[in-house]
């Protein structure tokens, strides 16, 4: 598999994009 500059940036969203969901809604799942 190649990585060029749009493959790197589809693979950063894929992975950074439910990490900052989770991140987001972490902290309103845990206040009281």
């Amino acid at each position: 598999m190649q990585f060029n500059i749009p493959t790197l940036l589809t693979l950063f969203r894929v992975i950074l994009i439910p990490f900052f969901v989770v991140v987001f809604y972490l902290p309103f799942a845990w206040a009281p």
